[in-house]
């Protein structure tokens, strides 16, 4: 099978190329690395308020499992600050056959973190650390969330110590982008067969950190790992850092404040409970804290919406379409952003596709794209037969339930009110997060709040959550019809029109209610040069370190 190297511009099919000039600004502003030594101690510390429960890559079903698996592990591939894919395990890599037969080989210089199960030995990871872990990541029995990513996947052996081979169902132009996701991290075979399930305690990867300490529900310790291979421009061993620690305090203005007060060294998202402590309406930097703080806001992909549930809808009338387009007329989106998240992001205007996405297209290239009209939206439901020709909601009339977790209240509360002036009951349902995820899991919510970061950067990874039953499509709904043609399409041109097209039929069939594209926030003190940012909002901490004087 022949290989070649190849880097993947996905930068080049972004809808918004200003997205990747603004992380090359971003990027061009870190300064020139500092020497070895002037690094030795070095310790970065961040909150994760909603904890971590396992470190075995098969469960980092969340950013926060994400970005510890990240430090922890290896994967064949990743997306750098500008959306650009690259191989980081994999050297080279090509497809044959039509599409259907896919190579991969591998670099020979990532050393496992030392552990007992090398017996005193240092391993070398090869391919067939390779194959074991992307076998795991599929066998039922291991039951990760993660497994769909391989779903197109008949089969894949170790060729030679360096080279994976895959045999596909059909062709999978995204199968590079989803053998970057932390699901499909590099796990030894020998820690698999040695640790099991208790991987999840004990991860032995490869990665530019190892787990030093952990105790549940307080602190996580990385410790730099120091025979990882990756270097920067002058040749200066990664990461910078010795050690990473990480605090599980579940309170966000409790985190905010020990952040101001010195006690860590980073600052992610915003949230209610301080948003105007922090930020201007405008979304910049408070002026008393721009000589103390470095703040930095990107495009990041991510769609925030509300999930409507399917087969059988609850309420039940919000089975009928005009009802689903009267609730999404009656949503001030430029509302949402102004008051609610202080500027930052862009009000959601089509379909599941978020800006920067292939296939996604600004609100001037739509026909009709949501906008804020109240009046059609009463219209709507009186021809409903929900709400009167006076306006008033018909006696015993169900009413909306809007789920969510304490950290989204506010945004369920906007929505409430902006319903209920229509003439609809509505509730707002507060939950505990773990609740919350499993009545989510379980089809008891009708209608809640969700979000969808990309795991990679192809727009399937977002109409999967429509285009056809089972798997990550959680609604109920059936499926897209050409869902199938855009899974095999090829053709990097032919495959983005489709995309929009798909995303277009979810618009027209109100499918679900989007809210705005997220902006992604980040803040560390002067004394340091904070993390690169990231179009899936991933944590890079491998160039982290103290600014120079």
């Amino acid at each position: 099978m022949p290989y070649f190297t190849r880097t993947l511009d996905i930068a080049k099919t972004l809808c918004l190329q200003g997205i990747a000039a603004m992380f090359a600004l971003l990027a061009l502003a870190q300064c020139s690395p500092p020497s070895e030594e002037s690094n030795q101690g070095l310790l970065f510390r961040y909150n994760e308020a909603s904890g971590v429960s396992s470190l075995d890559p098969a469960f980092a079903r969340d950013q926060a499992h994400n970005w510890v698996i990240r430090q922890l592990y290896t994967t064949l591939f990743e997306t750098d600050s500008l959306g650009q894919l690259r191989g980081l395990l994999a050297e080279s890599w090509s497809f044959s056959s039509g599409g259907i037969r896919a190579g991969i080989r591998i670099r020979t210089d990532f050393a496992a973190h030392q552990d007992p199960c090398f017996k005193g030995l240092v391993h070398a990871i090869d391919a067939y650390d390779v194959a074991a872990s992307l076998q795991r990541l599929k066998q039922p029995a291991t039951a990760s969330p993660g497994a769909w990513l391989l779903e197109g996947i008949d089969s894949l052996w170790a060729a030679s110590p360096d080279s994976i081979a895959i045999s596909l169902s059909a062709p999978d132009p995204a199968l590079w982008s989803k053998l970057s996701v932390p699901y499909t991290s590099i796990i030894p075979q020998s820690a698999i067969t040695f640790y099991g399930a208790g991987l999840s305690e004990h991860p032995v990867g490869s990665g530019p950190f190892y787990l030093k300490a952990w105790q549940r529900g307080q602190k996580l310790v990385l410790r730099r790992q120091p025979k990882y291979p990756e270097r920067d421009a002058e040749g200066q061993r990664l990461p910078y850092l010795e050690a990473v620690s990480i605090s599980f305090v579940p309170d966000r203005q409790s985190a905010f404040m020990a952040f101001l007060q010195g006690e860590l060294d980073f600052l992610t998202g915003i949230d209610p409970s301080y948003k105007d402590q922090w930020l201007e309406p405008d979304g910049q930097l408070k002026t008393q804290w721009r000589s103390m703080f470095t703040q930095r806001t990107a495009p990041f992909l991510n769609t925030e919406y509300l999930v409507l549930r399917y087969g059988p809808s609850n309420p039940d009338y919000l089975a009928d379409l005009r009802v689903r387009r009267a609730l999404n007329w009656a949503v001030d989106r430029e509302g949402i952003i102004r008051y609610l998240k202080n500027g930052l992001g862009i009000p959601a205007h089509g379909g599941i596709l978020p800006a920067g996405m292939p296939g996604y297209r600004p609100a001037s290239d739509w026909t009709n794209p949501w906008s804020y009209r109240p009046d059609s939206a009463r219209i709507l439901l009186t021809q409903a037969g929900l709400l009167s020709t006076s306006g008033a909601a018909k006696p015993g009339l169900k009413p909306l339930i809007i789920s969510t977790t304490a950290s989204y209240r506010d945004v369920a509360e906007f929505l409430q009110s902006a319903w209920s002036q229509l003439g609809l009951p509505v509730e707002v349902q507060v939950l505990p997060a773990a609740t919350f995820r499993e009545d989510k899991a379980n089809g008891r919510l009708g209608l809640y709040r969700a979000s969808w970061i990309a795991d990679y950067p192809d727009a399937g990874n977002y109409l999967m959550l429509y285009g056809e039953a089972g798997g990550p499509n959680v609604t109920g709904y059936p499926g897209l019809e050409g869902y199938q043609a855009f899974k095999t399409e090829q053709d990097p041109d032919a495959r983005m029109a489709k995309a929009a097209e798909l995303d277009a039929r979810i618009h027209s069939e109100a499918l679900l209610i989007p809210l705005f594209y997220d902006v992604s926030l980040r803040a560390w003190p002067k004394s340091w040069v904070g993390p690169p940012p990231h179009p899936m909002n991933e944590l890079d901490l491998r160039r982290v370190r103290k600014a120079s004087n």
